[in-house]
């Protein structure tokens, strides 16, 4: 590589190499033909798709071998830097920084980002199009060819290609668009304001300007006088027609002794009509601890009037040279600083394609780190006040810093069909042990986006809307033991197993059952015996009525067969898969029949089983827009034996599929595009049915211990536990039932 130092001359309009323009006298173009140049090579494209990837948190692997590649490597480079009337290079000093780390572009390269697909555009001396950086781009000369140091070097920072890994622009897969301004001859403003509308019909997303007017800044020019009327007016226009589809970059004058910014990168200040699609940058050195700016070394202008929309970047760099196509110096200026902000813009406008250059540009200003500064002079405010970011007149917002602004800023949520954001984090849907992790495993195969405060969307998975909801099993275990709803049935269990003389009383309620479908809808059960063959079981919600269950035994000899049947409504959700916070709009009709049938194997020896099959309907709520009938059932056997380990005791082993949803779908309208005009919704069926079933092995056991103490316990292993593929449980009980 060949790292000549060069020193920067004082052109006559240069705001980058020597100093800001002068007066009237400046650069005219040579003409304004238009043509088409594209040259052979590879684009030097990263293998990673952005595709709007939600970046959360950087992979570190991916950054390390960003950093491990050569174009971050040769971007080290150890310079003497002198900076007239700078308390710190006033006599000249060495220094090593990498502009390119700095500003945090090997963090947007390590997500795939390169800028592929924009064009950026610049105004500036001649370019080599033929230099290695060039090679694969189409490149668009409105000025004609030729080959200058200046315009080869700044067009190299902003969309230089990484060829040989000798250097890197900041959008090495963007195409250029080269406007020309002559810097020996005085400044053209109307064949200007050509240029500028030129490079809006070519789609550039930002203009990049490293020059200015000699000894012009915003506090000695009389604007009106140069851009009043006439040809100044036309560029005006041209710039403000422009900036409806692109940002305009401004840098400032390389003079570190002024009090005002140049007067071209201050405009804004004369017309505020430009603010808000414009970019004033200067350049300046960063002090780096522990990957922080603990402080800055401005070598330039500061932003002075400008710092409202005035960023700092490292303008000290590796460029290309245009006296040899292979080969490569040292730029040191503001001009050089100015591309790197030009090619982040293109870099984040890949990101977010739905952002307008706006959008994009206040990005940049709210994550411009500013953490070094040791006073601000005052706040920006964006998002209608929602996101604030302190400045002062020195450094504008702080350091281009690209690592944050790909990152979400503010609050982050995800679009409602319905109008409205969820926060990130908050569940939009949650099932129960009856659905498992049925509805993570269908939203994991879904993407929906994600809106920032600045309007930055972002796609995930859409699993991270679905949340469950833990089993209640042991705890409704221990409720029914003390409750004395087994305890009260060991004695007619007993009598039944050892004498046979109601065999209906085989047919009871399992220790360490799961909660049934009216439980898990979250209904409270009371229950009552009519006769010694029929149960009653009123079911309420919030204090009402919400259904009914009844069930009749029919003895058949040594066996008895129990038929039951439940109607319900409930409010909230169906079989527990709710929308949070929308619960109250979801109402649920469920029923159900249950089948179970009791047999005595053997003195003191009987078999159990039993069934039930239910199906739900409900209205949606939230994210949930309605449900497609829900089908459910449980499944159980036992064996009982009575005197097991003690006289008067009853031992149950069972093995048993709790309630599960067999079939079903919530339908839910999920944010899954953006544009300009907001997000897009597409109505999807999640899936109820979890993929495995739980099933449980166990036992209950219950026994006299002294008159009116009684013991009871159980314990299961629980395969696929709460209906979840591959999970295990287990869950015991051990209660004392005292009768007075």
């Amino acid at each position: 590589m060949i790292r000549n130092l060069l020193l920067c001359c004082s052109l006559l309009t240069l705001a980058a190499c020597g100093g800001g323009g002068s007066g009237s006298s400046g650069a005219s173009t040579s003409g304004s033909t238009t043509s088409t140049q594209t040259t052979g090579g590879t684009t030097g494209s990263l293998p990673y798709p952005w595709n709007r990837y939600f970046v959360m948190a950087y992979s570190a692997a991916k950054v390390a071998a960003q950093d491990a590649r050569a174009v971050f490597l040769n971007s080290t480079i150890t310079y003497n830097m002198q900076v007239n009337g700078s308390p710190t290079y006033n006599t000249g000093k060495t220094i090593t920084t990498n502009a390119q780390k700095e500003a945090g572009l090997d963090y947007a390269f390590s997500t795939g980002l390169t800028g592929k697909g924009q064009v950026l555009a610049m105004i500036d001396s001649h370019v080599n199009t033929a230099h290695e950086q060039f090679n694969g781009k189409t490149i668009t000369l409105d000025g004609g060819a030729g080959s200058d140091f200046h315009g080869t070097a700044v067009a190299s920072v902003m969309v230089g290609a990484g060829t040989r890994g000798q250097m890197t622009g900041f959008a090495p897969g963007a195409d250029l668009f080269a406007g020309y301004i002559d810097y020996s001859t005085a400044v053209n403003w109307s064949t200007l304001a050509q240029e500028v509308l030129a490079a809006k019909s070519a789609n550039a997303i930002a203009l990049n300007n490293s020059w200015g007017l000699v000894g012009r800044t915003v506090a000695n020019t009389n604007y009106s006088g140069t851009f009043g009327s006439g040809a100044g007016a036309s560029y005006i226009s041209a710039l403000q027609s422009f900036e409806k589809t692109g940002v305009v970059v401004f840098a400032a004058q390389n003079d570190y002794g002024a009090t005002s910014i140049d007067a071209m990168a201050g405009l804004p200040s004369a017309y505020p009509t430009l603010k808000s699609g414009w970019l004033a940058v200067i350049n300046a050195i960063p002090h780096i601890q522990n990957g922080q700016i603990v402080s800055a070394d401005r070598i330039s202008a500061p932003c002075a009037e400008a710092a409202r929309y005035c960023l700092a970047a490292d303008g000290q760099s590796i460029v290309a040279d245009n006296t040899n196509t292979t080969g490569y110096k040292i730029g040191m200026g503001a001009s050089f600083a100015a591309p790197q902000v030009a090619g982040s813009i293109a870099l984040l406008a890949e990101a977010f394609p739905d952002l307008t250059p706006q959008q994009l540009r206040a990005r940049l200003l709210v994550t411009a780190d500013n953490s070094f500064f040791t006073q601000y002079d005052g706040t920006l405010t964006f998002a209608g006040g929602a996101v604030t970011h302190q400045y002062n007149n020195e450094f504008g917002a702080g350091f281009l810093n690209l690592k944050a602004a790909l990152l979400p800023i503010g609050t982050v949520g995800v679009p409602m069909a319905a109008g409205g954001q969820i926060p990130l984090g908050q569940i939009a849907i949650a099932g129960s042990a009856a659905s498992g992790d049925a509805i993570a495993q269908a939203l994991g195969k879904a993407k929906v986006i994600s809106v920032d405060s600045m309007g930055g969307a972002f796609t995930s998975s859409a699993a991270m809307l679905g949340g469950t909801v833990r089993s209640a099993a042991a705890a409704l275990a221990f409720g029914r033991a003390v409750s004395g709803q087994i305890g009260g049935q060991r004695g007619a269990m007993h009598t039944a197993l050892v004498s046979g003389a109601d065999q209906a009383a085989l047919i009871g309620t399992d220790l360490m059952s799961g909660p049934d479908a009216a439980q898990i809808s979250g209904l409270q059960e009371t229950r009552v015996r009519i006769g010694s063959r029929t149960s009653l079981a009123v079911l309420r919600q919030q204090g009402g009525v919400a259904g009914l269950s009844v069930s009749r035994a029919i003895p058949l000899g040594n066996a008895a067969l129990e038929i039951g049947a439940t109607a319900f409504r409930s409010q909230g959700s169906v079989l527990g898969v709710t929308a949070p916070g929308y619960g109250p709009e979801i109402q649920a009709w469920a029923r159900s029949v249950s089948l179970g049938l009791a047999r005595k194997l053997g003195p003191g020896t009987g078999l159990r089983v039993s069934a039930s099959f239910g199906v739900a309907q409900g209205s949606g709520g939230g994210i949930i827009q309605g449900f497609t009938p829900v089908a459910y059932n449980s499944l159980g056997i036992a064996i009982d034996r009575a005197n097991a380990l003690r006289q008067g005791d009853v031992l149950s082993l069972f093995l048993r599929q709790p309630i599960s949803i067999t079939s079903g779908r919530a339908m839910v309208a999920l944010p899954t595009s953006y544009s300009t005009t907001g997000p897009s919704f597409t109505n999807t069926g999640v899936n109820l049915s979890p993929r495995r079933r739980e099933l449980d092995l166990g036992f209950d056991y219950t026994a006299p211990l002294d008159e009116g103490l009684g013991l009871t316990a159980g314990a299961a292993y629980r395969v696929n536990a709460d209906n979840v593929a591959g999970q295990p449980g287990m869950a015991a009980v051990l209660a004392l039932r005292a009768t007075f």
